[in-house]
């Protein structure tokens, strides 16, 4: 049985080699120049490496982690300290850190400890933001799901006063690619819902290298070892249907390419483009039309200097740039000497039609008022990176149009971190997990076999078992009460 791939980022990848193993003959096909889609890395003119973003791993990416096992590449996520930090004008560090206390004592503690020196907000609305989140660890899936009905900026207006939830603004758009204020509240939420009940879940790891020397190359390897084609410039232009069944697939215009199971990994931005006019007579299908483009971008920066020792995540409120890391701390091997600053341009909807210069200038003007040494330090260079395509806006309501991967099609299936899972609303472990489930069901359908893949992530231990029933009652004027003795009078 042959299936072809069509789509080369992260999930395609993964679903080659997913298929690959049950037995099928494979072939993968890119329309780019180069396999990853937003998980890929090159090397520019000086050798110097450009990732196409900032990438970090949480453990609660069970299905990417047990991927990169599989793989043989485990040992390049670097794992770091359980802290993020958020840079103020004039250098004033706030730092998030995490104890070693049992869950979501961890969190409470980290953030009792951060708003004494988080200055940007008044220390009685971050008190206020606090009460408001803790009945928000304990909320159970289903809350959740009726959470999608509206955004967290409608969530937080009803709980806390403006600016109170500022702190969170940096994760979620850098999470999201969207501003804060316009994600689902569930999106937004579930993700703070694990960090709060695991201790280690708030930990954050980096590719110990570019994602296409690591990922996108093993698992070229790995495909091509076992007999799958793998193609670049291959674009799919067109899904040729023979009654409900895919007859092939056009390339480039002009070739074309047939197959038992197809899958497409492309984004839907690309997929309505191509497929033909009588599938949209189908809801799935006129349900890829809801999915809106989030522009993604990126900006390296090499100093002629160190700026900061931190090698961690850093945070910053009211730039264009809310989430970055200076890899010359992270990956000195590749970066040494001067700091190297990776940075997420998020939300970039105002930044995206702007030349590269003005871009990095208003970063550099940013970056000089967080960093005072950064205003005598020299740049040697800089690189804007714009994505094709990036992410869909997850807007309250998506998650009822997200597809799931058996398609109306008899042959067809999808794949992509845009497709149903409830591990995400997006991101890399999205993808590994729709690439895996992908297979189950190909598995089942096409071969009469059971193929499990998927891992589902559970909190370790912790105490949010015990105090949920309390923490629904009166948790958060509990925890209000520990604030005032830890902080005194906000």
């Amino acid at each position: 049985m042959k299936a072809l791939v069509m789509g080369g980022g992260m999930s395609g990848l993964a679903t080659a080699i997913n298929l690959l193993d049950l037995g099928l003959e494979v072939e993968l096909v890119e329309a780019d120049g180069i396999f990853g889609g937003r998980a890929s890395s090159w090397r520019d003119e000086d050798g110097d490496l450009i990732d196409n973003a900032l990438h970090v791993f949480f453990p609660y990416y069970v299905n990417l982690v047990q991927f990169f096992r599989k793989l043989g590449i485990e040992d390049n996520i670097l794992w770091k300290q359980t802290e993020f930090y958020y840079l103020q004008e004039g250098g004033r560090e706030a730092v998030l850190r995490f104890p070693h206390l049992p869950a979501p004592l961890h969190a409470a503690s980290a953030y009792l400890n951060f708003l004494k020196s988080y200055t940007a907000v008044p220390r009685w609305k971050l008190l206020a933001s606090m009460t408001a989140m803790v009945p928000a660890m304990f909320y159970s899936d289903r809350k959740l799901e009726k959470l999608d009905g509206i955004t967290f900026g409608q969530w937080a207006y009803r709980r806390a006063p403006r600016d109170a939830f500022l702190p969170l603004e940096p994760g979620i758009n850098g999470l999201t690619f969207t501003p804060s204020w316009m994600v689902s509240a569930k999106v937004a939420l579930n993700w703070f819902r694990k960090v709060g009940a695991d201790q280690e879940s708030a930990r954050v790891g980096f590719a110990a290298g570019g994602m296409g020397e690591i990922w996108v190359d093993a698992c070229l390897e790995y495909i091509r070892a076992r007999g799958g084609k793998a193609e670049t410039g291959k674009a799919v232009t067109s899904v040729n249907l023979e009654g409900t069944k895919v007859k092939s697939v056009t390339i480039n215009g002009e070739e074309e390419r047939t197959a038992d199971v197809y899958v497409s990994c492309l984004p839907p931005f690309s997929l309505r483009k191509v497929l033909p006019p009588e599938v949209f007579r189908y809801r799935y299908f006129r349900d890829l039309w809801h999915f809106h483009y989030a522009p993604s971008l990126s900006l390296q920066v090499w100093f002629d200097r160190k700026l900061t020792g931190i090698d961690v995540t850093i945070f910053s409120n009211h730039c264009i740039f809310n989430t970055f890391a200076d890899l010359s701390n992270v990956l000195p091997h590749l970066y040494p000497g001067g700091s190297m600053f990776e940075m997420v341009l998020s939300p970039a909807d105002d930044i995206q039609g702007l030349p590269d210069e003005t871009i990095f200038q208003t970063a550099l003007e940013q970056i000089r008022a967080l960093f005072p040494a950064a205003r005598e330090a020299e740049v040697r260079k800089y690189k804007v990176v714009r994505e094709r395509q990036g992410v869909y806006r997850a807007f309250p309501g998506m998650e009822a149009h997200r597809p799931h991967q058996r398609t109306p099609l008899d042959n067809l299936y999808l794949a992509g971190d845009y497709t149903r899972t409830h591990v995400s609303s997006g991101g890399m472990e999205a993808a590994v997990w729709t690439a895996n489930h992908c297979a189950e069901l190909i598995a089942l359908d096409k071969l009469g076999r059971v193929h499990i893949l998927n891992l589902e992530w559970k909190p370790r231990g912790g105490l949010v078992p015990l105090i949920r029933p309390a923490a629904r009652v009166g948790g958060a004027v509990a925890l209000a009460a520990l604030a005032k003795r830890v902080l005194g009078r906000p």
